[in-house]
């Protein structure tokens, strides 16, 4: 710290923090410390059980009349999801289901450049550094969560942390957050502040602005509610059409949840009752009215009968006959409730059963019906799309850039793939779009094929077999025609051709 131009660089500590985020200086005995921080971001305090989620069952009629406010009800309906994606193995295969349809592929391609004057060597310099930043996101593991909390419970709020080989998104707490402002198309955090009354041991689990705004609002310079700095903290919404409050997408199928659950309980017990069995002894009687048999001989023998009986079979002795009376379905038209059940499920999602195991599939619904499902999967792509795009624009590298997303998934990707190629075949330069259809990121192309053609020579050391397709007409020696078949492989008719040959 003695040297002098190092002191004349730092003005004030406001100073210090401005260098520390854009990842040049920092207090030189902490340097190591703070960047291990970064690179490690820890999340929460094992050792202290303060902030321990808590849970619980609501009721139908709790959701019924949550759903009838869900402006003052939407953290119990975000809590109740939450529940029941965990309860629920259909809930939550629901929402998985949603996260597959876009596997997250993405093109980063020149934005608003003139090719005619542009600099290549100061574009591609550029280019690389969004496709480290891309890299360093590490999109197809982080940006699943973000479409995993959109579709679960509508609104993902986050923030970034940002150093030279990493960025992390750190999700907020939902119930702290809220949206006021749009910049850029991108919702803006705004974050409820007192939350570190509650939960002061997390204030240094998050990035420096907090620490400075929480500062402010304890000393009574701002509000509670502040909204953070963009373009590194943003909001994802899946109802972007209503930013007033959170309304989990799924959360009207919560009572179909509860009814698939009644009527597993219901047959449950049936099963159980139809296991148990009553045997009625009836006296008999005379034309007189008189009893066949004397009341203590036939408790006896009643008695003889009760002791070898299982447990599930109870025994009467009645002096008049009894008559079953059943609520039992006729078994032609019964049906399967659990199975209607789940289709009722599915069907109030919006989603086709066809895709949960239904014996009803048919090829050409399952696909149209993937599609338009894809379609809602899609839209909050390019909300996190502009989010991206947001942050990587506002970078002095990345401002002639932007990231673009490929409505592409595990479902259509031999469909979109083919789509790309004939593009590419008829001189259209969608090679990098072709590659990232096909799961191959730009930076992972140009890396591979600078391994395998420069430093494998896996072009020249790897040849094709020598076959009919492989060989020009000059290199031909073999008699033309068909290989000749197996023995096994020919017909009657065809082995006496070959004897007759």
């Amino acid at each position: 710290m003695d040297d002098p131009k190092i002191k004349s660089d730092i003005k004030s500590e406001s100073d210090v923090e401005s260098k520390l985020n854009n990842k040049s200086l920092n207090k030189f005995p902490q340097i190591s410390e703070k960047f291990a921080l970064w690179n490690k971001l820890i999340t929460r305090d094992l050792n202290s059980t303060i902030g321990k989620p808590t849970f619980s069952l609501y009721t139908k009629d709790d959701i019924t009349r949550y759903l009838k406010d869900p402006y003052s009800y939407q953290k119990q309906l975000r809590a109740a999801v939450i529940y029941i994606y965990g309860a629920s193995p259909h809930f939550r295969r629901l929402i998985q289901y949603f996260v597959s349809l876009s596997d997250l592929s993405y093109v980063v391609s020149p934005y608003n450049i003139d090719p005619k004057t542009a600099n290549t060597k100061t574009v591609g310099r550029n280019y690389r550094r969004v496709l480290h930043a891309m890299s360093a996101m590490n999109v197809k593991s982080q940006l699943p969560k973000i479409l995993e909390v959109c579709l679960r419970e509508d609104t993902f709020y986050g923030t970034l942390w940002v150093t030279n080989d990493n960025i992390t998104i750190q999700q907020l707490p939902s119930d702290y957050c809220g949206i006021s402002t749009i910049e850029g198309n991108v919702f803006n955090v705004t974050f409820d502040f007192s939350y570190f009354d509650r939960y002061s041991q997390y204030l240094n689990y998050y990035p420096n602005e907090f620490k400075a705004k929480y500062s402010a609002y304890r000393n009574g310079i701002a509000d509670k509610w502040q909204e953070l700095d963009s373009p590194t903290s943003f909001a994802v919404k899946c109802n972007n059409d209503v930013t007033e409050y959170a309304m989990p997408p799924f959360a009207g199928i919560l009572r179909e949840v509860y009814d698939l659950e009644d009527y597993k309980q219901l047959k449950l017990t049936k099963t159980t009752l139809e296991n148990y069995a009553i045997l009625v002894m009836a006296l008999g009687m005379n034309e007189n009215g008189e009893w066949l048999m004397d009341f203590p001989k036939a408790e006896e023998f009643w008695r003889n009968l009760d002791e070898v009986l299982p447990e599930e079979i109870g025994t009467i002795l009645s002096p008049m006959p009894i008559t079953k009376i059943s609520f039992e379905k006729d078994h032609a038209g019964d049906t399967n409730t659990i199975s209607d059940a789940e289709q009722n499920l599915f069907s109030a999602a919006g989603v086709s059963s066809l895709l949960f195991n239904n014996d009803k599939a048919s090829a050409n619904a399952l696909v149209l019906s993937i599609k338009a499902d894809q379609a809602i999967t899609y839209g909050i792509v390019k909300s996190i799309e502009d989010a991206i795009n947001r942050y990587i624009q506002s970078q002095a590298y990345g401002k002639n850039f932007k990231v673009t997303f490929l409505d592409c998934s595990p479902f259509n990707r031999k469909e979109v793939g083919d789509m790309y190629l004939k593009a590419c075949q008829y001189g259209i330069p969608m090679i990098s779009y072709y590659c990232a259809s096909q799961g191959l990121s730009q930076s992972e192309m140009d890396c591979m094929n600078f391994l395998e053609n420069d430093i494998l020579n896996l072009k020249e050391t790897f040849i094709p077999l020598r076959s009919s397709s492989t060989m020009s007409s000059d290199d031909v020696t073999a008699e033309a025609g068909a290989p000749q078949k197996d023995i096994d492989e020919l017909s009657e008719s065809g082995e006496q051709n070959r004897e007759d040959a």
